[in-house]
């Protein structure tokens, strides 16, 4: 025995039209999740009578993968296709708290500051016209010698 089933026997799908339907739309559609076209795609062939080994090769995932979505599928219908809860640290803020920090972060203001090491600072002018232009005709940074900047490094 492995895995709680005998080695060789996949779980039955068994499809209702209604279910059958949705599956086969997000199966083809293309703005769905690459993610729920794949489950869509192994369990409607596992409907079909398909092996897992068939189905894997044919959609170039493992045995592994077609055996938990059909086993997934099969114990909890549609509802088993989507992510299961991730374990890990609990979320500190709510949705509400985050839609305000975009709000914030997205406003007219938010984009008028400048962030360095001092903190918020106005945001810099605009170049102002004449300046800047021509620094390599007037001795600028056209003008550095190598000699110079190896003598300075120290």
């Amino acid at each position: 025995m492995k895995g709680g089933q005998w080695a060789g026997t996949a779980v039955a799908v068994v499809l209702e039209t209604g279910v059958r339907e949705r599956l086969m739309r997000t199966a083809a559609s293309a703005k769905s999740e690459v993610r729920a076209v794949l489950r869509a795609q192994i369990v409607l062939a596992a409907a079909d009578g398909l092996a897992n080994g068939a189905i894997a090769r044919e959609l170039e995932v493992s045995v592994n993968t077609v055996r938990k979505w059909r086993r997934r599928f099969a114990v909890l219908g549609v509802d088993g296709l989507r992510d299961a809860e991730r374990s890990g640290r609990p979320k500190v803020y709510g949705s509400d708290v985050r839609v305000a920090i975009v709000a914030t972060a997205t406003s007219e203001h938010h984009r008028q500051v400048h962030r360095g090491p001092a903190g918020i600072v106005p945001a810099p002018a605009k170049p102002q016209p004449g300046i800047g232009e021509g620094a390599g005709q007037r001795g600028g940074v056209g003008q550095i010698r190598p000699r110079a900047v190896a003598s300075r490094r120290g």
